[in-house]
Protein backbone atom coordinates (compact mmCIF):
# COMPACT_ATOMS: atom_id res chain seq x y z
CA UNK A 1 0.00 0.00 0.00
CA UNK A 2 1.20 3.34 -0.90
CA UNK A 3 0.79 6.09 1.30
CA UNK A 4 1.28 10.32 0.23
CA UNK A 5 0.35 13.17 1.96
CA UNK A 6 -1.66 15.66 0.10
CA UNK A 7 -2.76 19.29 1.37
CA UNK A 8 -6.30 20.62 1.11
CA UNK A 9 -6.13 24.51 1.01
CA UNK A 10 -7.99 26.47 -0.75
CA UNK A 11 -7.60 29.65 -1.79
CA UNK A 12 -9.99 31.33 0.16
CA UNK A 13 -8.43 29.86 2.94
CA UNK A 14 -5.28 30.97 2.18
CA UNK A 15 -6.08 34.39 0.94
CA UNK A 16 -7.64 35.07 4.12
CA UNK A 17 -4.45 33.58 6.16
CA UNK A 18 -2.25 36.02 4.21
CA UNK A 19 -4.65 38.82 4.53
CA UNK A 20 -4.75 38.22 8.91
CA UNK A 21 -1.41 38.35 8.68
CA UNK A 22 -0.04 40.90 6.77
CA UNK A 23 -2.67 43.54 8.69
CA UNK A 24 -0.92 42.36 11.38
CA UNK A 25 2.26 42.69 10.98
CA UNK A 26 1.50 46.41 9.78
CA UNK A 27 -0.23 46.85 12.87
CA UNK A 28 2.70 45.85 14.86
CA UNK A 29 5.29 47.23 12.79
CA UNK A 30 6.90 43.75 11.99
CA UNK A 31 6.87 42.75 15.44
CA UNK A 32 4.39 39.97 14.23
CA UNK A 33 6.82 38.74 11.12
CA UNK A 34 9.02 36.06 13.22
CA UNK A 35 6.28 34.18 14.47
CA UNK A 36 4.09 34.06 11.14
CA UNK A 37 6.39 31.46 9.35
CA UNK A 38 5.63 29.20 12.84
CA UNK A 39 1.94 30.02 11.90
CA UNK A 40 2.58 29.21 8.09
CA UNK A 41 3.96 25.73 9.33
CA UNK A 42 1.20 25.12 11.57
CA UNK A 43 -1.75 26.05 8.96
CA UNK A 44 0.11 24.04 6.20
CA UNK A 45 0.35 21.03 8.86
CA UNK A 46 -3.34 21.30 10.25
CA UNK A 47 -4.57 21.26 6.47
CA UNK A 48 -2.80 18.02 5.22
CA UNK A 49 -4.11 14.63 5.02
CA UNK A 50 -2.51 11.27 4.79
CA UNK A 51 -4.01 9.31 1.74
CA UNK A 52 -3.46 5.65 1.67
CA UNK A 53 -3.73 3.74 -1.97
Amino acid sequence: MAKRFKCEVGFGDSLLFLLGWTLLIIITFGLASPFFIFSLIKFMINKTVLIEE
